[in-house]
């Protein structure tokens, strides 16, 4: 099996017709029905956009409208229905195999994230899980396309992703409930930023920039102003829940139906001139503020979702659809959470926080840094009262508007774990540099410290007495 293991990993990169052999191979053990009798020369497999972790691939059955397959030994047909569990077989499934892990951590995490994945499945909250199996697992195959950045800002939308947060944050997971999944994770990747660090200055690099941020980051006592936080946290004991840890568009799946986004509608109502080749991103992306044509990009780079973070990306979403199906017959938004890599119980606000600042980070740049940073973007005052509202009210299992006292509460969580957000993925961004995937490691960690310190300035002037759980005067160096 451990065999079996290396060659999955080693066919993840290799050609299409060994990534067809290793793909019937699985799905004939692991699924039922036509599945068990299918050739390699018979399915179909595409190699999908993946994560910076695992290789996804779309496997499926032939094309035939009457839902069956030929024999072609006996001329007759056969009917795709799981005979051992009386279960109608998948056609189409997303095979998930993962990469390289490193860490002494890395299997604990797999299996947490297999645990919870299987859970989530039962519950109707994530895709089905249809097998796992040394190396990966089989997921159901969704005809869907992940949100853009620009979607996460639309009022119903936005209520639904609340919706959905309080759904996850009720659940009850059997994994470890003490708040240090974000701190242990922030100290084990410290101790990599260490060992790169080093290497970048022995080997002598000549890049400037990289240069600067080595510099900026040996002035900065990362792990004292993560322990900071952390003190600031326990002290006011803020609620721990299941969190999700990561809930940026590209792991929130929008199903097609008749609902319109409707603030994008709006925006390409207004500016319909616009739509054509030359359309800028910042168009969609930050549709209430003006737009900065200097970005460059076009309309599909935007509708495309071509995120350096996403991790499906089927369907591509056309302009003139969304505004010749503007019906008044519009649903409501059909929304699944996908990716629980770092899913742990976590201090609530930080799933909230951070998804707030997720609205900020384009990554549909096809240029480098492959990202863009809109900080204009981040939800004013009302679209953030709306998602709270939304979230409580999930959380509680009730219409009734939650209090202001509630609602406060929250709001002064979300400003601490603001912080934790941009330290979390600041360094984050500095462990991954060696990472394959093409994408400005650098430029993002130098964006989100910078960002750090901004909203840590803002807060210590808002809550200033927090300054004396930590020595604030002496963070650098």
């Amino acid at each position: 099996m451990r065999r079996f293991l290396i060659k999955l990993c080693e066919t993840a990169t290799r050609s299409q017709s060994d990534m067809r052999d290793v793909a019937t191979r699985i799905c004939r053990e692991y699924l039922s029905g036509a599945w068990k009798n299918i050739s390699s020369e018979e399915i179909q497999v595409k190699r999908m956009s993946g994560g910076l972790s695992n290789f996804l691939y779309y496997v499926s059955l032939p094309n035939n409208d009457s839902n069956t397959i030929e024999d072609n030994t006996i001329s007759t047909k056969r009917t795709r229905k799981d005979s051992y569990h009386n279960i109608m077989e998948p056609t189409k499934v997303l095979l998930r195999i993962y990469g390289q892990s490193h860490g002494e951590n890395a299997l604990e995490n797999m299996l947490t994230e297999s645990v919870v994945f299987a859970l989530l499945s039962e519950r109707q909250l994530g895709p089905k899980l249809h097998g796992i199996f040394p190396g990966g697992r089989i997921e159901q195959y969704i005809p869907a396309r992940s949100l853009t950045t620009a979607e996460l800002s639309d009022r119903q939308i936005s209520a639904k992703i609340a919706e959905k947060m309080g759904q996850i944050h009720s659940l009850h997971i059997p994994v470890s409930k003490e708040a240090d999944w974000i701190f242990n994770t922030i100290n084990r990747w410290l101790n990599n930023v260490d060992t790169i660090m080093s290497d970048i200055k022995n080997n002598n690099n000549k890049d400037t920039k990289i240069q600067e941020l080595q510099k900026r980051l040996s002035e900065v006592d990362l792990r004292k102003e993560a322990n900071w936080i952390r003190k600031v946290a326990e002290t006011e004991a803020y609620p721990v829940m299941f969190c999700h840890n990561d809930l940026q568009e590209g792991n929130i799946l929008f199903r097609q139906n008749n609902f319109v986004p409707t603030d994008l509608v709006e925006t390409l109502d207004e500016q319909l001139h616009n739509l054509e080749d030359d359309l800028s991103p910042m168009l969609i992306s930050c549709p209430k503020n003006k737009i900065d044509k200097s970005e460059g990009g076009t309309k599909q780079d935007v509708l495309n979702g071509n995120s350096r973070k996403r991790s499906l990306n089927d369907a591509d979403i056309d302009i003139n659809e969304i505004i010749a199906n503007d019906s008044p017959e519009k649903k409501e938004p059909e929304l699944m959470i996908i990716d629980f890599e770092y899913c742990a119980y976590n201090y609530r606000a930080f799933d909230m926080a951070n998804h707030f600042l997720e609205w900020t980070y384009d990554y549909t740049n096809n240029e480098f840094p492959y990202f863009h940073h809109r900080p204009h973007c981040y939800p004013n005052d009302e679209q953030i009262d709306n998602f709270i509202v939304s979230y409580l009210k999930s959380v509680n299992g009730t219409n009734e508007m939650p209090s202001l006292e509630e609602k406060k509460q929250l709001l002064e969580e979300i400003a601490l774990f603001t912080l934790a957000s941009h330290l979390f993925w600041c360094i984050w961004a500095v462990v991954n540099i060696h990472q394959d995937i093409e994408f400005g490691y650098w430029e993002y960690a130098d964006i989100r410290l910078n960002e750090y310190f901004k909203a840590k300035a803002k807060y210590l002037e808002e809550k200033p007495n927090t300054g004396e759980i930590s020595d604030i005067a002496s963070r650098r160096k």
